[in-house]
């Protein structure tokens, strides 16, 4: 998804997480770690959601993975409230067709587990700015590696000596954005396809994510 967040924008970002979310020693952990395999099932995606909530350190929180029909364009949603059972909700559709790589699903957990991190620790924004935060808030807890490969889904479609390529993004930050963001947290060196971006996006705005300066 395109966006006009620069590296001032992410850096606003940056300190909002470091001063609100404190206390904890993230490490990054990759799809590898996890053990979701090409041949999912609800329960081994349930396995993995609860991995990833362990890995979060949200003591007494448990995920719980459901495949309904959701609209058009979301991949996940989740229960932003004060229960504990964290509920995420899986499209049934993309789910049953294996329309998603084991990453890109892992990528959409690690963006609703964020969701409820953030809602527990006082981040209560409810326009589209706290979708990018939370985005950059599963890099500021250790999933970035996993959201490097599991953003993009890219589709091959041909018609005679023509092949097609379409790809669409999961989530709300750029890959440039993630791999900032995996440098800055984690000092993960910035891959050299990347770095064209950072010639002429550096200065050229800020992002606010909320209008209190807390």
């Amino acid at each position: 998804m395109k966006n006009n967040i620069t590296t001032k924008g992410l850096n606003n970002i940056v300190g909002h997480l470091r001063n609100r979310i404190k206390g904890y020693v993230f490490k990054e952990i990759s799809v590898d770690d996890i053990g979701l395999m090409e041949e999912y099932s609800l329960f081994h995606v349930q396995t993995a959601a609860e991995s990833m909530m362990q890995h979060l350190a949200m003591i007494g929180y448990t995920p719980i993975i459901e495949l309904i029909d959701l609209p058009s364009g979301v991949a996940g949603r989740t229960n932003l409230n004060g229960d504990k059972l964290v509920y995420i909700s899986l499209d049934k559709k993309h789910f049953n067709a294996k329309h998603y790589t084991p990453a890109q699903l892992l990528t959409i957990i690690a963006h609703e587990l964020c969701h409820k991190l953030l809602w527990v620790h006082g981040f209560k924004e409810t326009s589209q700015k706290i979708e990018y935060v939370t985005d950059a808030c599963a890099v500021y807890v250790g999933f970035g590696n996993i959201l490097m490969q599991g953003i993009e889904v890219t589709k091959f479609s041909s018609s005679g000596l023509t092949v097609t390529t379409t790809t669409k993004y999961i989530g709300y930050l750029e890959k440039w954005q993630i791999a900032y963001l995996r440098y800055i947290f984690y000092n993960v060196p910035i891959p050299l396809t990347l770095r064209k971006w950072f010639t002429y996006l550096v200065n050229v705005a800020v992002f606010t994510p909320f209008s209190s300066t807390k």
